[in-house]
């Protein structure tokens, strides 16, 4: 269950690490730490220069000549200090973690903490590497690192299963995953010894699955049936003389050191699920800060140790558990399998909701503590399961498993909107007896919770009023607060306006979501494939006059308003709000807190946007003393130069970014959902628009149509861009997934 978890923390994306192997002496490093200037020591510059790429060598390769030897011989240098680097991070983290969180671990894990510390580097290396591959059984010939000086890694490998670990060739027990360690020639010959080799498909695959189905008993050498020795045990031990030795880290081993980082790095490692990136990205992260690439908006001695969520071992051994079955509700979720999302249902339901309401602790947790409390994962979970019993047609269980989420207000407040609606949406399609009255009883209680966001607000308003204004309804349905005035709950938002736009369709896959157009260079000619988007873009360079355009949708908002207020950002009103260095945001930026605890202070700098002057003076300032700075808040990518950003904010004029501000701060947790597709500006025209692509079968949802009536309150132009297909034409070339318009 660790092992996703671990793989994203761990798994090295080779490609992004060896393309930024450079001097970490030079102007990009600015970290006078002991600690980084040792590291820095062995990182040198000679052997970075010379080695932009990073090639693994096979211990068995065969002879070669000097000039390929010279080669190997620098990229064993490089690869040691690249292990190097490894090993004096994970010494980092595991020499603070005994400094400050020793009492979340027991004395055994403690005592092999040690034992780890006293290994040899070459051990530790090997274990660190393993750490950083899939877990699973690993042969020997395939765990081969160019560690320097090491002529024999068996000898570095042998402490570590002596001191518990690894797991040796002993300790398998898994025929499965034995057999996938034979190579296909070897699987040939071991299904020939066994006389199991299908004739019609020689794949391995095919083989292990015959393997696996060969019977336990046997004929004996007279012809009768009897019960005899597993044949299990002769196939293992054919398997073992073959493979010789082969290692594995145990999950209780692999699950320690999670929780090891996960003590250290609370918040990165647990947002890395909504990032698009691999588990290398900490360590990396650790290459981009050393060589300036990247810049943290904290110091080491702004993090609060002492307001660490877990105060026992007990808790986060919980909260791990908690992640893992997470983990593992995504894996049958990402299936498709619902009768086994149903045996998970039926295995916790009853367990969690015991826990939940047992526990009381978490009541008194500020909300952005709150979500690393096991409880609040399990209630996530529950919440994702309403879901599951409406598609396995469960209905009443689903109604009563929202009513039980609902009635806990202090956990899932996020999703409350979506709770809301989906009980309305059964209770009004699938519960025969009274459920429209059922419905719009429930509508008129959702719309009184506070917790329930504008386009989920939207949503159960449009449901009520469809549903009330129905022939079959009047005189018996009773709902009287639809059409009072005075109760003041249902909302109309007017549709926003709409353009069309053609284009030539390529192809068209809907299994993938792709759709593929083609477009006509006005500079040279050519036909170009692009995207929906793209061909929306290019409408607006060719007709409309705007000369840059970016799909970004709400990055591009968070990143020209958050450019604004960074500084008040980064500002800590309390110490809590920053417990792990890798902290984009503070812990309460994504919370109804946020605003309230900075309100003086955001509302003094959204009154000092009064000019377009102050606005550039602003930004420029923040781009100057936060770019490249490490932020969920602003993407650096969207707008490669200040002065690109800063004719981008000059198309919006101040009432229009005031108005926005404050917006998006009243309604942070809200906010960044359903922003339109693209952001299309002129900087010498001073104009920009905001705009929502769409093909004539697609409908926008309630959160993007509350978008799209706030832009036109705030008088910044918006519309719909509905783009159909007319006929196909052949492509020579392909366009970038963002075009910059001249």
């Amino acid at each position: 269950m660790q092992q996703s978890r671990l793989d994203k923390f761990f798994t090295i994306k080779k490609s992004a690490t060896t393309s930024k192997l450079v001097d970490n002496n030079g102007d990009g490093s600015n970290d006078s730490t002991p600690s980084n200037q040792q590291t820095n020591k062995r990182l040198s510059t000679t052997e970075y220069e010379n080695n932009k790429k990073l090639k693994r060598t096979k211990s068995d390769s065969p002879t070669i000549n000097n000039e390929n030897s010279s080669q190997i011989n620098e990229n064993f240098e490089t690869n040691f200090s690249l292990n190097q680097f490894y090993l004096d991070k994970f010494l980092l983290i595991l020499s603070s973690l005994v400094k400050y969180y020793k009492y979340l671990f027991d004395e055994n894990e403690l005592i092999l903490f040690d034992k780890f510390q006293t290994l040899s580097a070459s051990s530790q290396i090997i274990f660190i590497r393993l750490l950083m591959r899939r877990c699973k059984w690993l042969r020997r010939s395939t765990i081969n690192y160019e560690i320097s000086n090491v002529t024999n890694d068996e000898d570095s490998l042998t402490p570590l299963v002596e001191i518990g670990l690894l797991q040796d060739i002993s300790s398998l027990d898994d025929l499965d995953a034995g057999l996938r360690l034979l190579t296909s020639d070897e699987m040939r010959d071991f299904s020939k010894r066994f006389h199991c080799q299908s004739k019609t498909n020689k794949s391995k695959k095919t083989s292990i699955e015959n393997l696996k189905n060969l019977t336990n008993q046997y004929k004996s050498m007279f012809g009768s049936t009897t019960t005899t020795t597993n044949r299990n045990h002769l196939l293992f031990k054919e398997l073992k003389r073959i493979i010789v030795n082969c290692y594995k880290i145990s999950e209780d081993i692999r699950g320690l050191f999670f929780r090891m980082m996960l003590a250290y790095h609370p918040v990165a490692l647990l947002s890395m699920d909504n990032l698009d990136q691999n588990a290398f990205t900490l360590l990396y992260k650790t290459f981009q800060i050393t060589r300036g690439d990247l810049r943290l908006p904290w110091r080491e001695d702004q993090i609060s140790h002492e307001y660490l969520p877990f105060k026992t071992p007990e808790q986060l051994k919980l909260y791990q558990e908690a992640i893992d079955l997470e983990t593992e509700y995504n894996q049958l979720e990402e299936s498709k399998n619902t009768d086994e999302l149903i045996k998970f249902y039926e295995t916790y339901n009853e367990q969690w909701r015991a826990m939940i309401d047992s526990s009381t602790e978490n009541e008194q947790l500020p909300g952005y503590f709150r979500r690393f409390s096991p409880d609040y994962i399990r209630a996530r979970i529950l919440s994702y399961l309403t879901e599951v019993l409406q598609r396995a047609r469960r209905y009443d269980e689903s109604i009563e498993l929202i009513q039980y989420l609902l009635n806990r207000a202090i956990y899932n407040r996020n999703r409350r909107g979506k709770l809301w609606n989906r009980l309305a949406l059964i209770q009004e399609n699938y519960i025969k007896i009274n459920g429209h009255q059922q419905c719009l009883n429930t509508i008129y209680e959702a719309l009184q919770d506070p917790y329930v966001k504008l386009g989920d607000r939207l949503a159960l308003c449009e449901r009520a009023r469809k549903l009330y204004s129905r022939p079959k309804s009047k005189g018996i349905l009773l709902a009287e607060w639809i059409t009072n005035e005075e109760e003041n709950l249902i909302w109309t938002v007017p549709m926003p306006k709409e353009i069309e736009v053609t284009g030539c369709l390529l192809a068209n896959d809907a299994r993938m979501g792709k759709v593929t157009y083609t477009i006509q260079d006005p500079i040279d000619g050519s036909i170009q494939f692009c995207t929906v988007e793209q061909l929306a873009i290019n409408h607006y360079r060719t007709k409309e006059d705007y000369t840059y355009g970016i799909h970004s949708e709400g990055a591009v908002i968070q990143t020209l308003i958050g450019l604004l207020f960074l500084d008040l950002i980064y500002t800590l009103p309390t110490p809590d709000l920053l417990i792990d260095i890798f902290q984009t945001e503070p812990l309460d930026f994504r919370t109804d807190a946020f605003y309230k605890s900075r309100q003086n202070q955001i509302d003094e700098r959204i009154s000092q946007l009064n000019s377009e002057e102050n606005i550039q003076d602003i930004a420029e300032k923040n781009w100057d003393m936060y770019h490249l700075t490490m932020s969920s808040i602003v993407n650096w990518e969207l707008f490669p130069t200040k002065s690109t950003l800063l004719g981008a904010l000059k198309c919006l004029t101040s009432e229009q970014i005031k108005s926005i501000s404050t917006y998006t701060f009243v309604h942070n947790q809200a906010v960044w959902k359903g922003f339109p597709d693209l952001f299309v500006w002129n900087p010498l025209l001073k104009k920009c628009k905001f705009v929502e692509v769409k093909s004539h079968n697609d409908r926008l949802s309630y959160h993007q149509i509350v978008w799209l009536n706030k832009l036109v309150e705030f008088k910044i132009d918006c519309e719909v861009c509905k783009v159909s297909a007319i006929g196909s034409k052949k492509s020579l070339q392909r366009t970038s997934s963002i075009i910059e318009l001249d």
